[in-house]
């Protein structure tokens, strides 16, 4: 009897498990989820080419897929757009015509049903309220190297392009060209903060300027300092390994060895963004050895930290 009592307390707790372990990977379930759309409102006519498209976010949605055709999805001349995102805002500019859009919600097991809106772009030479939409690079992104591509929208009635970078540090050009184009890849001379700005021109108006602002930084951080355990004393497992950072790096890389020269396969490594790291894997007796390297926000990578040792009781 307690041998039977025994058997289906485990299968209890197998089923238990079992059932616990789905229910933190079953995502929920959209099929029955509508996407609210915000603007711009159903059947919406504008002299406006650049449009922001705004729905409400969906619960259990990871992202959402926008579409936009020229005239309508029941009789498609052009597929205008098509993408992912994981925002509920995307900036997109359209010539004049008459557009249909949709968005529908998913995520990695199901979907919403898309919800469609009309809208119609009317033609005007003036470039005065419109926009020139920027798409790369992303404002306050960081790089590690000198030669950057910076590109944008078409936008219609638009005769060129003016485009220009300034230094951030003394307020300058350093270049400002006009061109057709829809794209400049520029080499910068030096380390530092700059805007990129476009308009749009014709010969008898022209755009605001849209801005960015990107900072090239290709100098390594300084490395960061282990700070505890104390180098090459013994502790008791686990152990909290702990360290200072420096301004001018985001994370670290952690890396334990069982030997100094961490030639041989590293026994842990893993990125931080905390400055502690509750290591639990020691075998008593065992010697350690950590270290640390770091990384900015442009992804300079320093040199290696100097390696501390700690002995596990």
């Amino acid at each position: 009897m307690k041998t039977k009592f025994f058997y289906i307390t485990i299968a209890a707790l197998i089923i238990s498990l079992v059932f616990s372990c789905t229910k933190d990977i079953i995502e929920t379930d959209l099929k029955n989820k509508i996407v609210t759309l915000d603007a711009p409102a159903d059947k919406y006519s504008t002299t406006t080419q650049t449009q922001l498209f705004w729905w409400e976010p969906v619960d259990g949605a990871l992202k959402y897929n926008l579409q936009i055709v020229e005239p309508s999805f029941s009789f498609v001349q052009q597929l205008m757009l098509d993408t992912n995102v994981a925002a509920t805002k995307y900036s997109f500019t359209l010539p004049s015509g008459t557009y249909q859009w949709r968005v529908r919600a998913f995520n990695g097991s199901s979907n919403t049903a898309y919800t469609v809106r009309t809208i119609t772009i009317d033609s005007i030479s003036s470039l005065a309220n419109q926009t020139i939409v920027l798409a790369s690079p992303a404002n306050n992104s960081f790089f590690n190297t000198y030669t950057q591509t910076f590109r944008w929208q078409k936008l219609q009635n638009t005769t060129d392009y003016e485009f220009q970078i300034i230094n951030q540090t003394n307020s300058s050009n350093v270049i400002s060209i006009t061109q057709t184009d829809t794209s400049y890849s520029y080499t910068f001379l030096a380390e530092g903060q700059y805007t990129w700005q476009v308009r749009g021109q014709n010969v008898t108006s022209n755009t605001l300027y849209s801005s960015n602002t990107i900072t090239i930084d290709v100098t390594p951080p300084v490395v960061s300092t282990p700070s505890s355990p104390a180098n090459a004393t013994t502790v008791v497992n686990p152990v909290d390994l702990k360290w200072y950072r420096d301004a001018s790096s985001i994370g670290d890389s952690l890396f334990i060895a069982t030997d100094s020269t961490f030639k041989t396969p590293i026994y842990y490594s893993g990125y931080f963004i905390v400055l502690t790291y509750n290591f639990t894997a020691g075998t008593s007796g065992q010697n350690y050895y950590w270290r640390l390297r770091s990384k900015d926000a442009a992804g300079n990578l320093s040199a290696y930290s100097s390696f501390w040792r700690f002995t596990v009781q």
